[in-house]
């Protein structure tokens, strides 16, 4: 008997509900095609606004009473729904019992199951990798493209892989055989590239004499390598129409989407607030000592207080006593309960900002004491860079070669779009990278191996960021280790001041102090300082601060000043030597100034070892009225104007050197420095300002209105101060900064505090536009860290955490290092930046943003680059997102699913079906006559009414090979049942092509492995994806007897418990027989109650009937009516006891599969819709 087409069947499931019990086995119910409602209930009016997923279960294949094959069985949807709204997708759970709870939790759940040759593991292999690296003697056979292999962990896991890429290279390795003592071991290190991602990590050995260690560095055992294979995750399938026509050889197409909505969603709006740009992952280091403030909560909302500690906190380093408990922060943002009273849920703190969240059932509203170490966020020396993708670059497998700027270990993120979603990999600091990948760091080369969990998509870049690994790049200024002062300084109006003719007088509490001028360049009586006769610049550190709103009045002589540029030449020891133009000079009035250059390394990115930046200082000095120069070796003849200086001193020039310590992988990199003392180099120009001798001076005044008071917070420490790491007090108050600003008076309860000045970062200096008077000049710095590696970048690659946005919606915010001026740009509806400062472009798209921060973007000198500060780089953003829905509602939790609510129905290796229906109408058909239609080789041939009523086979055959349709004689116009029908007549006729999907793009663009035999149009060809289930038989096996069943813990493994019976069943020339019809997929036991009769029971059903040896045992199967198998009484041997029992399985002739109906919320346009399904295999 034959298999024919009305054998094969959709068969209903028990329970065709929604219920967590729907599904089951299979039952004997066809589905009737073009029945309405025949799976899926009518969508109601709250799915169409809710939206709504409907599962449900059905089996395919055939009911015939043998056992012949049914093969390479696979189904595809053939018809989409017509409403927009609605979408149907088909999955394989692979089990013939499953029920709507099963199919839920393998939909939500990505599943990996988890295996040796001439060749180890060479180190970690991890899971994920899609590469994976190996040793061997150079002897020993090159493994090959094509073979396959499995690694084996000990019991734990194992997994096969096949070689799609062998990379060779001879290098020696270095083996410590005793103390101090070392081999070189030439070998063969391999990096062999596998068509799948690892399951699981697999450890490696390092390098030996016999081969490789027996465990890593961690001391886990190596394991083996045999030969490998993967498990993906849940595959969905469906339809999609082409958006492109197709030519006939075309091995590439492109259809409307790859997605299909699995999860209903409700677009939103999501605003990005005060996002950091660039690298996201903050490190906060300590400021100061640990400070106790005290600490006022207030309520929030019910059930929510917060407070403030002012400043950013050291994670770890919280102890807060609140309400008569005592809680430590957890170092992740949380706190845990110490000891006293617990009487609060949950408190949560904001390392960055100080920011603590108090939650109880009633909000909580008193104070708080607290001792923290204040900490600031830093950035360290962040590196960002990208790797464009495009079609020849697109891969699995990136690596990075960061060799001139080592990523410190923690730092390092990797970030890609794979269809539309950005993914990211994060390195833990153990080198090894996790998340939608996986990889590989070496500390110590700065080598970087990742493996992508999908292909990134075509037009997008993989981007990556992370910090330098310089230990040395902070530096805690507090204390007595620097000698801040508050000091006022001032330029008067005029050049050529006479020395010892300045006389200053201010109020402090009303009563007058005076300043006078020594006459040798310095200040006595109520303030200290210097003055420049030259320029009449004036720094000064009062005694007291001036009252406020008061004034500094000035007195002093001045005459005229002649300025002179010299071109001179410094000689090797940095000094020049020249004439001063107009002697005899004035004594005391004579300045040069002149510019200087310095190096200074910064590790970076650059493709140098270290980046070497170029500082230009400038430099100025005064005549001591002596002949002399004030400070700096020279000497000066008022008489000539002949002079010598040096205008080169020496300094120290920090060099940084990367070392290694540990081995690999778990290398860490830490950078030393060396000083090595260097000599200035002469900027090439000198300017000289001086006054002749015998000037004359005449009276002049000036007055200084409430002055500003200037904190020069780090005398003589050129290093820049890290942003939000001040705190200091001076004057009975408390001050910090924030962006630039400088607050004091900080309010615990609302973290609100005065803005008094700003803050130079660079220089090491704040200005104060308000103050208090009656105040020494001595501040007390409690907290500050300064970088001596520069965090200054002049341009800036970064993505948004997540995409699409809308455009003109990204709003950036920098901090200017030179000025400390905040600047601000908008991008515009093209997603441009256009200046002055902030100059690039936002691809609203994927996220990706590129900046460069310039005065002029046509200047590729460098000479008009702007640097700003990397950690005050914030952008605002709002962010286009799918909202889904309620689960119980919806039916599944969408929190584990894409956010988006949909997933790609295409994937690399899947069996894709492309198909077109044309038609062709006949309005008078002849009895007897042949129509030969435009193509042929069609797949299925149909004829239609007027109203798409089958017309009945009987009246026409259908010849596919040749493309004809020829009418019965006579030719009676009805369906199957005899109803007739209405001309015209349509045949449909469909064409095919089966191929292996090899690649898919966002885009819509799918690769396909065999070229198309046909032109075919678009929107009317549709593109399928096939659930495969391969061949389908019914078959009785795993046969084997059981001495005693334990019906209490029966054994269903297929392996016998225990010692097997002497008495069996004669299989060979009695076979058991299964048939199509009536078998399932099911583990059964024979189990005798005496000599001859025995129970035949089921797994999952359970005791099913009675019987005997003495007559065939053919249970029914009430859902086909007939036997689920046969066994012939003839077969039986004899020797049987009570308690024996014969175990075996049976398969069925079924393939399991799980429909999904999607309702997206929306009004519905079509009242009566369908889709459909084909199930389709091969038989002789």
């Amino acid at each position: 008997m034959t298999i024919n087409a009305s054998d094969v069947k959709l068969l209903k499931s028990q329970r065709l509900t929604d219920e967590a019990d729907g599904g089951g086995r299979a039952t004997g119910t066809p589905v009737v095609d073009g029945e309405v409602n025949n799976l899926f209930p009518d969508i109601s009016r709250l799915d169409r606004t809710l939206g709504r997923i409907n599962l449900r279960k059905g089996f395919a294949g055939v009911l015939t009473d043998n056992a012949d094959a049914y093969l390479g069985a696979h189904c595809i949807l053939t018809q989409a729904p017509a409403d927009p709204r609605v979408s149907v997708l088909l999955f394989n759970s692979g089990s013939q019992t499953d029920e709507r709870d099963d199919a839920r939790s393998a939909i939500e759940n990505y599943v990996v199951p988890a295996t040796a040759a001439s060749f180890e593991l060479l180190g970690n292999q991890l899971a994920g990798q899609r590469s994976i690296a190996g040793v061997q003697r150079e002897e020993h056979r090159l493994p090959e493209i094509g073979e396959v292999y499995q690694l084996v962990n000990g019991t734990t896991s194992s997994q096969y892989v096949r070689l799609v890429s062998v990379e060779a290279t001879l290098e020696n390795f270095i083996y410590e055989y005793s103390s101090g003592q070392f081999l070189t071991l030439p070998r063969r290190r391999l990096q062999l590239g596998i068509g799948s991602a690892l399951l699981a990590t697999y450890p490696g050995g390092s390098v030996n004499p016999a081969g490789t260690t027996a465990t890593n560095a961690a001391s886990q055992a190596k394991a083996t390598v045999l030969s490998t294979q993967v498990a993906d995750a849940a595959k969905y399938y469906g339809i999609s129409p082409l958006a492109e026509a197709v030519a006939q050889g075309d091995l590439t197409l492109r259809v409307e989407s790859v997605y299909a909505a699995l999860v209903p969603s409700t677009n939103k709006e999501t605003a990005l607030l005060d996002q950091l740009a660039g690298y996201s992952r903050r490190q906060y280091l300590a400021c100061g000592a640990a400070r106790s403030p005290s600490l006022t909560f207030a309520q929030v909302v019910s059930g929510q207080s917060r407070s403030f500690l002012g400043t950013g906190a050291l994670p770890g380093s919280i102890t807060l006593t609140i309400n008569g408990g005592v809680y430590a922060d957890d170092k992740k943002g949380g706190f845990a309960f110490v000891s006293g009273s617990n009487t609060f849920s949950k408190i949560a703190i904001d390392y960055a900002t100080g920011q603590i969240d108090a939650y109880k059932t009633t909000a909580y509203t008193g104070s708080a004491s607290v001792t923290y170490t204040p900490a600031a966020a830093v950035t360290g020396e962040t590196v960002t860079g990208e790797i464009p993708v495009d079609l020849s670059s697109r891969g699995y497998v990136y690596t990075l070669d960061l060799a001139n700027a080592k990523p410190k270990p923690g730092t390092l993120t990797v970030s890609f779009l794979a269809l539309g979603n950005w993914q990211e990999l994060s390195d833990a600091g153990n080198g090894e990278l996790s998340g939608q990948g996986s990889g590989s760091i070496d500390f110590a080369s700065g080598s970087v191996s990742i493996t992508l969990a999908a292909l990134p998509d075509v037009g997008s870049s993989v981007l990556y960021s992370y910090v330098g690994d310089n230990a040395e790049a902070y530096t805690q200024r507090t204390g007595a280790s620097v000698a801040a002062k508050a000091r006022i300084r001032h330029r008067l109006p005029h050049d050529g001041i006479q020395p010892g003719s300045l006389t200053a007088t201010y109020l402090v509490g009303g009563v007058t102090k005076t300043i006078t001028d020594t006459g040798a360049g310095t200040l006595s009586g109520q303030a200290s300082g210097t003055i420049v006769y030259a320029t009449g610049e004036l720094d000064m550190e009062l005694t007291a601060t001036p009252d406020s709103g008061s004034a500094i009045s000035y007195s002093y002589q001045q005459g005229s000043v002649a300025d002179n540029v010299l071109s001179v030449t410094p000689d090797a020891a940095g000094t020049v030597s020249g004439t001063i133009p107009g002697a005899p000079l004035q004594p005391g009035s004579v300045q040069m100034s002149w510019s200087v250059l310095q190096r200074q390394a910064v590790p970076s990115s650059a493709t140098e070892s270290t980046y070497e930046e170029t500082l230009v200082l400038d430099r100025a000095v005064a005549d001591n009225g002596s002949g002399g120069w004030v400070g700096v070796t020279g000497t000066l003849d008022y008489a000539t104007g002949a002079f010598t200086l040096r205008v080169e001193e020496s300094y120290d020039y920090k060099e940084y050197t990367y070392k290694q310590t540990g081995g690999w992988p778990f290398t860490s990199t830490e950078l030393e420095s060396t000083t090595t003392s260097l000599q200035e180099q002469y900027g090439g120009t000198l300017v000289t300002r001086a006054q002749p001798a015998g000037v004359s001076y005449g009276a002049q005044t000036d007055s200084q209105t409430a002055p500003q008071l200037a904190f020069d917070l780090l005398p003589e420490i050129a290093e820049p101060i890290v942003p939000g790491s001040l705190i200091l007090a001076w004057g009975g108050d408390t001050y910090v900064d924030r962006d630039g600003v400088l607050y004091k008076g900080i309010s615990s309860s609302t973290n609100a505090g005065s803005a008094v000045g700003a803050v130079d970062y660079a220089g090491g200096t704040a200005t104060l536009s308000s103050y208090p008077s009656g105040k020494t000049a001595s501040i007390d710095v409690q907290g500050c860290l300064t970088s001596n590696s520069g965090f200054a970048v002049v341009d800036a690659t970064f993505r948004t955490p997540g995409a699409p946005l809308r455009p003109a919606s990204l709003q950036l915010t920098a901090v200017r290092t030179d000025t400390a001026e905040v600047v601000t740009a908008t991008a515009d509806t093209n997603g441009t930046f256009a200046g002055p400062v902030i100059w690039g472009s936002v691809d609203v798209e994927t996220g990706i943003v590129r900046l460069k921060f310039t005065a002029d973007p046509d200047d590729t000198s460098g000479a008009s680059d702007i640097p700003v500060i990397p950690a005050l780089l914030r952008y605002n953003a709002v962010l286009y997102s799918s909202l889904p829905l309620n689960a119980e509602l919806i039916g599944l939790d969408p929190v584990r699913l894409p956010a988006d609510g949909r997933v790609p129905i295409y994937r690399e290796g899947d069996v894709l079906v492309i198909q077109h229906t044309a038609e062709t109408v006949i309005a008078s058909p002849v009895a007897g006559a042949t129509e030969t239609l435009a193509r042929a080789q069609q797949a299925a041939i149909e004829v239609v009414d007027a109203a798409g009523i089958a017309l009945d086979p009987a009246q026409y055959t259908a010849d596919r090979e040749l493309g004809t349709v020829t009418w019965a004689n006579p030719l009676i116009l009805q369906d199957v049942d005899t109803n007739p029908l209405a001309l015209p007549l349509t045949i449909r006729d469909r064409v095919e092509h089966m191929a292996v999907c090899s690649e898919v793009q966002i885009s819509g663009a799918l690769s396909i492995g065999a070229p198309l035999p046909w032109d075919l149009p678009a929107g009317e060809t549709q593109v399928s994806s096939a659930v495969a289930w391969g061949d389908l038989q019914a078959r009785l096996h795993t046969w084997y007897t059981q001495k005693t069943w334990n019906s209490g813990a029966p054994n269903w493994t297929d392996s016998p418990s225990g010692d097997s019976t002497t008495s069996n069943y004669n299989s060979l020339n009695y076979p058991p027989v299964a048939t199509n019809k009536g078998a399932i997929a099911g583990k059964w036991a024979i189990v005798f109650t005496s000599a001859t009769a025995f129970n035949v029971v089921e797994e999952k059903l359970g005791v099913i009937t009675t019987g005997s040896t003495g007559s065939d045992c053919a249970p029914t199967n009430p859902a086909t009516n007939a036997p689920y198998f046969t066994i012939l009484a003839a077969g039986w041997g004899s020797g049987w006891a009570a308690g024996n029992a014969v175990r075996f399985d049976t398969d069925s002739c079924l393939g399991p599969l799980w429909i999904v109906r999607t309702v997206l919320s929306g009004q519905g346009s079509v009242e009566d819709d369908q889709f459909r399904i084909q199930i389709r295999g091969d038989a002789d």
